[in-house]
């Protein structure tokens, strides 16, 4: 089994501010929400080096201070609803998971690092530390189709279990710096997977089916290339099932990606910026 390329230490490096393109139909922030956000960030920088120190009380403390800060901004111009409820959500999930009677510092390590990646997607909208998930991306989706391709079902879990564990770590991030339409549609692509690991029917084929969508809505939440109009994938013998069950299935699926990232040396990746490559 090939083992996940994972890493127990984000590299995080000092840079400015990069300044977002704006669009003609958005509010730009204003100076204090810049200030305000790059506050937050460097807050979010503190917690987590914290914990990835053994800090887990100091940790716990600034984790506590950047949920204030977090009600305390104004996103309008900065990110979408579905990007500020994403962050709100992740730190909600945070503080249960270093309040626990029983802290697992796995699991903490993981919901800082999303936070972390998350509050960096804020600061920094044209270069943010999440698109170097890029190629363990791809390359869980090229495992995904060597297996399908060959029948292996051992291999194929795997894959996709690792495909989803990786995309749970940059989902927040993801709904803070692209549209949340192409982000569903990611999603959707990520339950129709592991619904096939479910089917009692032979998953091989329809896995093979969404290889080519996969890569193209990769590519374009990365900006890599233009990818192809999107065409969603629908449980062709349930479709009003299908629907009604997507969202929820998602967030579970999320949810259950994220612990299973938990227990695997923590899920991370090393992230450099491009100048410390």
């Amino acid at each position: 089994m090939m083992a996940i390329l994972l890493g127990t230490q984000l590299l995080i490096g000092c840079s400015q501010r990069e300044s977002s393109s704006s669009k003609s139909n958005e509010t730009l922030p204003s100076p204090e929400q810049v200030q305000r956000v790059e506050l937050l960030n460097q807050t979010a920088d503190d917690m987590y080096n914290k914990v990835m120190q053994g800090d887990i009380t100091g940790g716990r403390m600034v984790l506590q201070q950047l949920g204030d800060q977090v009600t305390q901004i104004q996103y309008y111009g900065i990110a979408s609803v579905e990007g500020m409820n994403a962050l709100a959500e992740t730190v909600t999930q945070a503080k249960r998971a270093f309040n626990a009677a029983k802290y697992s510092p796995d699991e903490g390590q993981v919901y800082v690092a999303k936070i972390r990646l998350a509050t960096d997607a804020l600061t920094h909208t044209n270069q943010p530390m999440w698109l170097q998930y890029y190629k363990l991306l791809i390359e869980d989706v090229n495992g995904i189709e060597r297996s399908a391709v060959d029948k292996q079902k051992q291999g194929l879990t795997q894959f996709i279990n690792q495909l989803a564990q990786h995309y749970a770590v940059i989902h927040p991030s993801l709904l803070i710096s692209r549209n949340p339409g192409d982000v569903e549609q990611a999603d959707s692509l990520m339950v129709f997977l592991s619904n096939q690991l479910r089917s009692d029917q032979d998953p091989y084929s329809p896995v093979t089916s969404v290889i080519t969508p996969l890569r193209q809505i990769i590519d374009k939440l990365f900006l890599k290339k233009d990818a192809a109009a999107y065409l969603p994938i629908v449980d062709q013998q349930n479709p009003i099932y299908w629907t009604l069950v997507l969202g929820s299935f998602i967030l579970a699926a999320l949810a259950f990606a994220g612990w299973r990232l938990s227990r695997k040396d923590n899920g991370l990746v090393p992230v450099r910026k491009k100048d410390e490559a």
